[in-house]
Order: C-alpha cells, then structure tokens, then sequence
C-alpha cells in the first residue's frame, strides 16, 4: 500500500487485515479445525474474505499492493498443482487410465463406472479444499500486510495468539490434564496439546509462535547493542529494556511458549523448533551493524531460556527419548517408510489422489507392520505427498513453497530495514521443512493456516516498497546507485 493512500483506503485494509487475523485466531479452537466441520468453516471464511478482497480491489476501494508478477513462477507452480488435484477427482477418465481400484469396482458391482486417478475422491476434494484455503490466506497476507505497520500488528498477533493457547494448555495440564476442550482426552493424556488433540503437531504451531515472539523480543534491544555508548552502559539499558515493565512480557511470553513446547514432549517438534530459532538468529547477522558476538550474545540468551525451559519441563521428553517403544516405533516408522516408498513406485507419475494416503496404504500395509500405532499418515509429508499426488505435482507443489521461502531469503538483502518478516518467513520454513521430514503437521489446518499467514508478510516484507523502487530505477538510469530500504 502506497504510504500516500486515502484513509478510506488505509481504514478498508485495516478491517480486511483485522478480519484475516481473527481467523488465524479462531482456526486453532475447535480442535486445530482437523475435523470436517471446522474445516469446511475455514474454507468459506477465508475464501469469503478473499472474494471481498477481490471486490474491493477491482472497485478500487483498496489497492493491489503485490501485483501477482512478481511471483508468476510459484503461484504458477501452486495453480498447477491444484488443477492436477481437480483432475484426480475428475470421473471423466477411461478405467484403463483409471486407479485400478475402479477396474475392481466395476466388475465386483457387475455396472460400469467412471475411472478416477484418486482411489478416494471425496478425500481428494477436501484436500484440495484445503490446499485452496490455505493459498487465500496467503494471499491475504500478502496483500494486507505489505505497510510495515501491519506486519509488525500481523507478528505481535501470532505471538498472542501463541501465548492464549499456551496458557489454556498449560492450565488444563496443571489441572489434570483430562480435557481437551468439551472432551474427555483420548490422546497423548500425559503432554500439553491444548486445543489440539496431537501434540506434535502443537508443538509445531508453539514453534511458530515461538518464532514470532522471539523476533519481538530481540527487536526490543537490538538497536541498544550498537549504540555509541559504553559497553557497560549498554548493558545497564538492555538489561532495564529487558526487566523493565514493557519488556517483561515479552521475556514472560517466549519463555510460557518453550515451556509449553518442552511439555509437548514431542522430540521432533523441539528439535525443529530449536532449527527455526537457530536459523531466526542467523538470519540476525543481516542487521545493520551487528557483529557476530551481538548475535552470539542474543543465542547465548535465547539458549539459556530454553534450557531452563527443558530443565523444568523436560521429564516428558526425556522419558520418551529413553524408552523402550521409542525403539520400536522408530522401527515401525522405517517400514511405514520403506512400505510407502514401494507404493509410489506403483504410480509414480499419477499418484493415489491427494488426502487418500490412508485408503492408498491399506492396501500395501506389510503383516509385520505393530498394530501398536495407527497409521493414517506416513509421518514424512514429503513421501506422503509423492504417493498421493504422484512424483512430479508433489515436486511442484513443494517447489512453489520453495521459491516463495527463498524470496523471503532475498528480502534480507533487498531490505536496509524491516528485515523481521522475511527473516521470520525463512525460519518458519525451515522449522515445518525439517518436522515434514517426521510428522505430518503441515496437514493440521491450524498448523498449515499460520504458516502461509507468515509466509504471507514475509514475502510482502521482502520487496522494497513501490514508490522507493520506482526512485531506485530511475537513479538507475541516470547512473547513480540508491539502495531500497
């Protein structure tokens, strides 16, 4: 959005970003909306806000302020991969062409039918439900958060969002921890999941939060540790910036969040929540004027909050680290692995249809596989999403998420300020990247919904604003060089 703009049209995209967060807010309550309800509830929210967006725009009462050019190749990738989803639900195709389930089917029923691709095509029309839903947000995020302004509203958001459900689960964990919502628990009666009922997949959003609320913390100081003072001075202001009575919550809210992770008890969760922290403070090298021992410092910080954290909370994940049916579920999963891995090799090219992972495995499930663990999922987005959606749409898919993160990795360097979106978007990325590689929670909607809300700002923060670039190219032209802020 052009600074320059009415207020009319300021106070439009202000309504229409407020609206946009209150579904961020409300996606996680009915249990992480991972059920069909909920879901569906997601979908007509966020595609009625997108269709009013749509109107409001091409009446002109708000501006486009990322025109989609700039990312042809990954929105390009993204409709592709949808369009091949639609064809997997299509009933259109010849039953040689077709899943042979349906070849199956039609003999068995003595009638003929229809070929589909997908072997489940209701669960491949609500994946694309999903898949779509979680594009409109996106592209919401791109567009409303693009002042500066709304992306650092946007970040302060998800960090109390983070900390509102962080302490539902930690007051239902100190109680008891028998609820889970209206419901008696079923699940995991011993981790904090709050409104979620798999608690690595709430581990998986608290790291998200994570992120966001360590990027405000840092931010409160940051430009205290390059002051022209001295360094115990500095020290003096960090340190009241810190304890003092604006920064206390702050400080309190990242540390309610990693005790709540540590509760979580889930190891991978922890594991890539501390990768995307860990790459969140590299991304801080990029600051102006910081110096390796700033950033040291801040991970020195950052590092011994979580240990804390792990020393109070850490008896959970401990006991699931030393126990004996860790081994045996890591051997179950290296069968899940080697057994869906098998079963791409049967349709390489077309895949099973998306969301249909649970039919597909059925029927390749080996009898040695423990009855122990129920597997609906292959615990490896990367595998399960191969064998639903075939080899080459799920290397679309995934590459269109690729090339929207490294834009977020340009903004670094494209930006002289207002480098926290991007940088959040690069670390996000890299925490559900490395948890893809051993859980599903990118198919939890709650999970999947606020990471594109934050990949969302941080591609809109990683491009200079309009007018600026406009400056820049005609300095171009003129033979001077104008860095963008």
């Amino acid at each position: 959005m052009n600074e320059e703009a009415p207020e009319s049209t300021r106070s439009a995209e202000r309504a229409l970003l407020y609206a946009l967060i209150a579904i961020v807010a409300l996606t996680p309550l009915p249990l992480a909306s991972n059920r069909p309800v909920p879901a569906a509830l997601l979908a007509l929210a966020s595609g009625g806000l997108l269709c009013l967006w749509g109107f409001m725009a091409a009446t002109r009462r708000i501006a486009v302020a990322m025109p989609a050019a700039r990312l042809r190749a990954p929105l390009a990738l993204f409709g592709l991969t949808s369009i091949w989803i639609f064809v997997q639900w299509l009933p259109v195709l010849p039953l040689a062409w077709a899943d042979p389930i349906w070849t199956e089917a039609s003999a068995a029923l003595g009638t003929p039918l229809a070929g589909r691709l997908s072997v489940n095509p209701e669960a491949t029309l609500t994946g694309l439900m999903h898949l779509l839903s979680y594009g409109a947000i996106f592209w919401l995020a791109l567009q409303l958060t693009r002042p500066s302004e709304h992306t650092r509203l946007a970040i302060t958001s998800v960090t109390f969002i983070g900390a509102a459900y962080t302490l539902y689960g930690l007051i239902v964990y100190v109680t008891g921890n028998e609820w889970l919502l209206i419901y008696r628990k079923w699940a995991y009666t011993n981790a904090l999941s709050s409104t979620f009922v798999n608690r690595n997949s709430f581990a998986t959003f608290a790291g998200l939060c994570l992120l966001c609320a360590t990027a405000l913390f840092i931010n409160s100081f940051r430009h205290l540790m390059i002051i022209d003072r001295p360094a115990r001075q500095r020290a003096v202001l960090i340190a009241g910036t810190i304890f003092g009575a604006a920064g206390m919550w702050r400080l309190a809210t990242v540390f309610l969040l990693m005790i709540a992770l540590t509760l979580t008890g889930s190891r991978a969760g922890i594991a890539s929540s501390i990768v995307g922290l860990l790459v969140l403070l590299l991304t801080y090298l990029r600051g102006a004027a910081l110096r390796i021992w700033h950033v040291l410092f801040v991970t020195a910080l950052i590092g011994g909050a979580m240990v804390i954290a792990l020393a109070i909370g850490g008896d959970l994940l401990a006991e699931r680290l030393t126990r004996a049916d860790a081994e045996l579920a890591g051997s179950s999963r290296s069968t899940v692995y080697t057994t869906t891995i098998g079963a791409i090799k049967t349709a390489p090219w077309t895949g099973t249809g998306y969301g249909t992972y649970r039919d597909a495995f059925a029927a390749y499930r080996p009898e040695a596989l423990s009855s122990i663990f129920f597997w609906d999922k292959a615990h490896n987005t990367y595998l399960e999403n191969a064998l639903e959606l075939g080899v080459p749409a799920a290397l679309t898919l995934n590459l269109a998420i690729l090339l929207l993160a490294l834009d977020a990795l340009r903004g670094l360097w494209r930006r002289r300020k207002d480098r926290t979106g991007p940088a959040l978007g690069v670390a996000a990325t890299a925490l559900v990247a490395a948890h893809s590689f051993f859980d599903f929670s990118l198919q939890i909607p709650a999970v999947a919904l606020l990471y594109a809300f934050m990949l969302g700002f941080a591609v809109s923060q990683s491009w200079p604003h309009t007018n600026r670039l406009a400056a820049n190219q005609v300095a171009s032209a003129d033979g001077r060089r104008r860095p963008a802020s």
